[in-house]
């Protein structure tokens, strides 16, 4: 009948121990650390995109032109929702920038930077004095690039370097001054 080496079953049982606890108070800590941050950056990058296709909605009613044939009533009621809809799209984007470094961290640098000049674009776009119709185009056509660089797939490069060129120039084009009228500037009496 075979002995038992108790010192060899004491070695093992040592060494499990020894293992679990460092493994239970060394290194799980950080590795639940890690996987904390992994998750936050997820669900951040998730929400920027969520932001950028909530703020798509109420810009994309407001590119919609009131039916000339629409009786008072029913185009009473759309002008009001269309105050209704700009003053949503005034919030979304208010919100998105003021929630933009919490987004834009999780992101490579080049993604990054196309990030943070899409909210700080928009927020423009929202602060100038274009007409609402002409903000809700342009922050539908940023909208629609950057959704479209943010949710690429690397095996598909060209969707993305063409959503990144046409999102350039719709930002050049938001840069550009506005033109002054012709004529003589009003004089002040």
């Amino acid at each position: 009948m075979p002995t038992i080496n108790w010192d060899t079953v004491a070695t093992a049982a040592a060494t499990a121990m020894f293992v679990t606890l460092a493994v239970e108070y060394a290194a799980k800590p950080r590795l639940e650390a890690r996987k904390e941050r992994i998750l936050d950056g997820l669900r951040s990058r998730n929400e920027l995109v969520s932001a950028i296709a909530n703020v798509s909605v109420p810009a994309g009613l407001l590119t919609l032109d009131i039916p000339k044939e629409a009786s008072a009533d029913v185009r009473q009621n759309l002008l009001e929702e269309r105050r209704r809809q700009y003053e949503r799209l005034r919030n979304l984007v208010q919100s998105m920038q003021d929630n933009a470094v919490r987004h834009v961290k999780t992101y490579p640098v080049r993604w990054r930077g196309f990030a943070l000049r899409y909210i700080a674009c928009v927020q423009g776009v929202m602060l100038s004095a274009r007409t609402q119709h002409r903000k809700a185009e342009l922050i539908m056509e940023l909208s629609i690039q950057m959704v479209t660089i943010l949710e690429g797939r690397w095996w598909r490069p060209m969707p993305v370097v063409r959503a990144a060129q046409k999102l350039d120039q719709v930002i050049r084009e938001t840069e550009e001054p506005a033109e002054k009228p012709s004529g003589d500037p009003p004089v002040s009496g």
